[in-house]
This record gives C-alpha cells, sequence and structure tokens, in this order.
C-alpha cells in the first residue's frame, strides 16, 4: 500500500468510519471503499500496467477512482496533469487520479467526499424544499 493510499483511506475512516476491502482477484492490490448501508463502491484503488492507463512509462502506476456526477466537470478534471477519465469504465461517470504526487491530497480528499456523497442512498441524499414566499 502506497503512502498516499493510506492517506486517503485514513482520511475516509476518520471521517465516515469505512475501511478499504481488499477484492477477491488475483492481486491483492485491488481495494475498495464502499457505503455500509447500501454496498455502494464510493472509491477503488487499482494497480495496473502504466500503458493500460494509457500513461507513459513501463511498470505499475496505482490510480483511484472516484464518481463524480457532473461529466462537464470530469472532462474538465480529466484534462488536467495526474487525472484520467474513467477507468474502469468511461460511461460510469468516474473519474481516477494517479496516486504519483502529482494531484494535491487536498484535492484527492475533497473528490473522494463528492464520490462519497454521489453514492449515497436517494432518501440521505433528498434535497430540502425550501419554503414558498407569502405573495402579498
Amino acid at each position: 500500500m502506497t503512502d498516499i493510499r493510506e492517506q486517503l483511506c485514513r482520511h475516509v475512516l476518520e471521517k465516515y468510519g469505512i475501511e478499504p476491502e481488499i477484492l477477491p482477484f488475483s492481486r491483492e492490490d485491488y481495494t475498495v471503499l464502499r457505503h455500509t448501508d447500501t454496498g455502494k463502491w464510493f472509491a477503488v484503488f487499482i494497480v495496473k500496467d502504466r500503458q493500460e492507463f494509457g500513461l507513459p512509462g513501463t511498470g505499475e502506476a496505482e490510480i483511484v477512482s472516484f464518481k463524480i456526477l457532473d461529466p462537464v466537470l470530469t472532462d474538465l478534471l480529466a484534462q488536467q496533469p495526474g487525472w484520467l477519465r474513467g477507468y474502469p469504465s468511461r460511461r460510469w461517470n468516474w473519474l481516477s487520479a494517479v496516486l504519483d504526487g502529482t494531484v494535491p491530497l487536498a484535492d484527492r480528499c475533497r473528490w473522494m467526499d463528492e464520490s462519497y456523497a454521489a453514492t449515497k442512498t436517494a432518501s440521505k441524499n433528498r434535497k430540502i424544499p425550501l419554503p414558498k414566499r407569502k405573495t402579498e
């Protein structure tokens, strides 16, 4: 586990009380963070060959993917250094950050929180309407 992954997992544990879960894949370095009430993923850590992510160089790279509801924002961020457009799927409004130190920790924590909020249950994510104005 990299230091950056440890920092993000510590942030989630302290803020939401959620611990990372290692998936039963052939590699042990696939980890998800999921809501305890719904089981929905709000982040996934993946380690693969750099070329599979479309990154230059050789060897492995580690990413963390977040769910971002605004596709325009996702496209804008994906053009910034250290960000990739949606891995594992471009269709699911996921945005990935390469865990190489390019993206500041504060930004990664912010998008982790956004992803957590975006994947909440509908009842907990419901908007409360404003009171109506009185007309004279």
